[in-house]
């Protein structure tokens, strides 16, 4: 080796060891959430990088012993390590996790209507976010092999024997097996939850050896404690009754108050009146709306600020009534992980937390033989509603693959019913816009939605066809398809962009689509020729399911103020969400034709989407067959979390923390206390347990309800 070949090699070396930096650290990559940083961690990370990088080096050196095709070779390895790490940073854009052999099933759903607009945004992060410095080191080593030239760098003879090299690639594995064992002490010491081991593991073991090591397996340590607990089944049961909200009394570790799963009208929201027409004389709340029909609506990236922002007070017409005449829950956050949407719907309709990191519809699934290796029995609301009676169906205007729905609904959740893309026998197909296949919806007289999936306006009419006419109770649970990121597809291309250059364009194209929200809401209500259609028999309950992903820096603008990073977590988490119970009678308010509402107010207490399916068992007197539940009463006083499963915040009443970094709240001067982040954390671990292992919950309900029996 001569100066130029070590100094090629040292280029590989530390070129690719500080790109490592730009993805692991908030400063440089404002997608990541990160750990808190330590001296031991990063010295371990930086320690696994080098030896990976390394072991690519000498593995390679095995095989070509040519010193110009030997670099040229660690050049095309450099530049798939740098596009890695810039497929790294577009995933923590949309997802705010690194990625695993797990988060791959999500690009089994079929995307080709969302691909519209995606590439341009990848490419606005490429240079408008300047990830192009990403690839920096694939450019100086081409730059220096350049200028050496092959002729010089041919005339070097390689004098290590292989030997040597196997020697040093045997040293180079050994440092990375002990960084690893580092790493896995570390986590098993910190946040043991399986979603954020991705980015404990760039962090604190490198994001070169975390990948090397995870296409062995060697990031098992999740199943080991869960096969742990399963092994001590008392104290998993013990977990299981502490945090168990299906009984008479309770302890709610928030307060160390008590409360009770039959909700008496002291302990409802001040904020909130409930006509007593509706409680027939009763003091409880349970079983109030025992019969009715339930309409409840999944909106896609519903974000609350919408309604909150300065200058947009006149918009949102007709929601802004309704919620005059509804329970508006005006803290209520999203608690979805990797599978966004669909995770949404596993926590409102098992009352479960997704685990983050994966999708529950794909996860064991065969994707060849189209069926689940292991199918997953949980309890439901459509499995209660099932029992009842009712005729229980899931609408979206998607194809049925999209999350694997087609398979899902049915076999896990237990729907009776799926109508998709493939069943509206009225769509109009128009002429495909490229690769997309378009259909086109009259929504309005003579005016048009075109897109590449049923207009949200069709899913609404077919809402109130079907409510009305059903013969017997039914349980409707539509979820609205737009608008999805990159927020294409907006029916009035004439409605000019919000007037505000400063402003990016996502931001733009998703503030355009206001009306789009409120005139989409009234149609359920409304109808095309603006008839009122409410279904005094039927109960609605509206929420988002995630929030917009604008991570651009636009909130603050919108808001008029810079904002934490936490806060702005907190606001792109936060979602619209409320429920109305039409009476009889009907009342005009703003020109507006509704039914008055026999539920009303604010609810400003923190709520999530677990506790949506705590509220309707309970509203709507559902038996749960001896089978336990968590969360907390939508219309309760009880204090509450709400735990974002992607980046661990945790949205409480007082403040909001990160669970990866308990110095990182909102407000800056809160203090976490120790005993509520255990209880959390032990709470999320036994989440996990109950949703990824086969019968785990069905063991546990027999074991608490039979221990209650004697």
């Amino acid at each position: 080796m001569n100066q130029d070949t070590l100094l090629l090699y040292l280029l590989y070396l530390v070129l690719n060891l500080l790109n490592t930096f730009i993805i692991t650290h908030q400063a440089l990559n404002k997608y990541i959430v990160p750990f808190e940083h330590t001296i031991k961690g990063e010295l371990n990370a930086v320690i696994g990088n080098i030896f990976t990088l390394n072991l690519i080096g000498f593995i390679v050196l095995v095989f070509i012993k040519n010193v110009y095709w030997y670099f040229l070779t660690l050049l095309f390895f450099t530049g798939l390590l740098n596009l890695m790490l810039f497929a790294l940073s577009v995933f923590n854009l949309y997802f705010g996790n690194a990625f695993t052999k797990d988060s791959l099933d999500m690009f089994k759903n079929p995307v080709t209507g969302m691909s519209k607009g995606i590439g341009k945004e990848i490419f606005n992060e490429l240079f408008g976010y300047y990830r192009i410095i990403m690839f920096i080191p694939t450019i100086i080593l081409l730059l220096f092999i350049s200028l050496i030239g092959k002729s010089n760098l041919d005339l070097v003879v390689v004098n290590i024997n292989n030997l040597a090299i196997y020697i040093t690639i045997f040293i180079s594995l050994l440092m990375i097996f002990l960084t690893w064992v580092i790493y896995e002490k570390m986590y098993l010491k910190d946040l043991t939850i399986k979603a954020v081991k991705p980015t404990y593991g760039i962090q604190n073991f490198g994001v070169y050896p975390y990948y090397l090591a995870s296409l062995f397996k060697f990031t098992a340590i999740p199943k080991l404690l869960i096969k742990s607990k399963k092994k001590h089944f008392l104290e998993l049961s013990d977990e299981y009754k502490l945090y168990n909200k299906n009984t008479n009394k309770y302890l709610n570790f928030l307060d160390g108050n008590v409360y009770s799963n039959n909700l008496n009208l002291s302990m409802v929201s001040h904020n909130i009146s409930i006509d007593q027409s509706i409680l027939n004389g009763k003091q409880k709340l349970s079983g109030i709306l025992a019969g009715k029909n339930l309409v409840l609506v999944q909106m896609e990236s519903m974000s609350r600020f919408l309604l909150d922002i300065p200058g947009f007070k006149n918009e949102f017409p007709f929601l802004r009534t309704l919620l005059e005449e509804s329970v508006d829950f005006t803290a209520f956050y999203s608690s979805v992980g990797l599978g966004v949407s669909s995770d949404a719907e596993i926590t409102t309709l098992t009352g479960l937390y997704a685990t983050g990191y994966n999708s529950l519809y794909w996860s064991k699934f065969n994707y060849f033989e189209k069926k689940y290796k292991v199918k997953m029995e949980l309890t439901s609301l459509p499995k209660y509603f099932n029992y009842h009676g009712y005729h229980t169906e899931a609408i979206h205007g998607d194809n049925k693959q999209f999350y694997n729905r087609e398979f899902a609904y049915p076999e896990i959740l237990g729907f009776q019913q799926f109508f998709a893309l493939e069943d509206f026998r009225d769509k109009n197909k128009r002429k495909r816009d490229g690769i997309l296949e378009m259909f086109s919806y009259e929504y309005s007289h003579g005016k048009y939605h075109v897109a590449p999936w049923i207009s949200d306006y069709q899913l609404a009419d077919k809402v109130r066809k079907t409510i009305y006419f059903s013969e017997n109770p039914t349980f409707l649970f539509p979820i609205t398809m737009m608008p999805h990121t990159p927020f294409e597809f907006y029916p009035n291309n004439n409605k000019p962009y919000i007037d505000n250059r400063d402003l990016k364009e996502l931001t733009k194209k998703y503030l355009r689509f206001s009306d789009y929200y409120d005139e989409v809401i009234k149609r359920f209500f409304i109808d095309e020729n603006n008839n009122e259609m409410i279904d005094s028999n039927t109960v609605y309950l509206f929420y988002g399911d995630h929030g917009s992903g604008i991570k651009n820096g636009d909130i603050s603008k919108l808001f008029q103020r810079k904002l934490s990073a936490l806060e702005e977590r907190k606001l792109l988490q936060q979602l619209v969400c409320f429920l109305y119970v039409p009476g009889t009678k009907e009342i005009n308010k703003n020109g507006i034709v509704l039914k008055k509402g026999l539920i009303k107010g604010k609810q400003n207490l923190v709520r999530g989407q677990m506790d949506i399916y705590r509220s309707i068992i309970e509203l709507f007197g559902l038996k749960t067959n001896n089978a336990a539940y968590f969360g907390t009463h939508l219309l309760s006083s009880e204090p509450n979390f709400v735990l974002d499963n992607k980046l661990q915040d945790v949205m409480m009443d007082q403040y909001v923390f990160s669970m990866r970094n308990r110095k990182h709240t909102f407000p800056e001067n809160a203090t976490v206390d120790n005993r509520i982040f255990e209880n959390i954390k032990r709470f999320k671990m036994l989440n996990d347990i109950l949703i990824e292992e086969e019968g785990i919950q069905n063991s546990l309900n027999h074991a608490l309800f039979d221990d209650k029996k004697t």
